[in-house]
């Protein structure tokens, strides 16, 4: 019976513990993306204005010092220009685009399943205000690819763009307490790409007797509003 008792009160202490060492919330923000590259071939001019929104857990290692993580939903995207044109480009449904001509224009809207992992420094409570930053790296699953070129929109493309991505994220913010471990979370972050995100083999001549992938990265900054527990 002794042996019970103890059981249960330790148990109960390590639940204890555990609810203070962690702590989590739900967030949604807007997202400002856009594509990348060094090659000639394509230029990635422009930006899409998007959305985030999912769960965060910190798991606190320290009084100023945590693990973040959490999965979350990002809505991303941008241009690639195709200076010589483009090769085979395939939607999941009708015929392919055989060849693309010079200056055409794929507009890809991305839907992104991320579970960003990373490490967040914190301060005091100064007054109701806690400040942080926190700096990581992000996979995310693509999860839906569509694509404008020319007239037809909202086309899927799910062959173009690569399934698994990976990017790198740093930034702050700030928590504003309300009553107990309730607060509210105000957080910007940038996400730099790492990966090459497409598969689109682009013509690297005018004389279209060359074809390569030139590398194209996916970035984004996005913000954080949401409420902790």
């Amino acid at each position: 019976m002794k042996k019970i008792i103890f059981c249960i009160i330790a148990l109960i202490l390590t639940g204890n513990i555990f609810a203070q060492k962690v702590s989590g919330g739900l967030f949604f923000g807007p997202t400002m993306s856009w594509m990348g590259t060094d090659s000639k071939t394509i230029t990635t001019d422009g930006m899409k204005l998007g959305y985030n929104f999912g769960a965060l857990i910190d798991m606190n290692l320290i009084d100023n010092f945590a693990i973040s993580t959490g999965i979350q939903f990002n809505k991303l995207g941008g241009n690639i220009n195709f200076v010589h044109g483009a090769y085979n480009v395939t939607p999941d449904e009708g015929s392919a685009y055989d060849t693309l001509v010079a200056g055409s224009v794929i507009n890809y809207s991305l839907n992104y399943l991320a579970i960003p992992f990373g490490f967040k420094g914190k301060t005091n409570e100064i007054g109701y205000l806690t400040y942080f930053l926190k700096a990581g790296v992000t996979p995310l699953i693509n999860i839906k690819t569509l694509g404008t070129i020319g007239s037809d929109e909202n086309i899927l493309l799910s062959d173009e763009i690569k399934l698994f991505n990976m990017g790198w994220h740093i930034g702050g913010g700030v928590e504003y307490s309300l009553s107990g471990n309730t607060r509210i979370l105000f957080e910007v972050l940038y996400n730099g790409g790492l990966f090459d995100v497409d598969n689109t083999e682009v013509f690297s001549t005018a004389a279209l007797d060359t074809k390569s992938n030139p590398k194209v990265t996916l970035s984004d900054i996005h913000l954080k509003v949401g409420i902790l527990f």
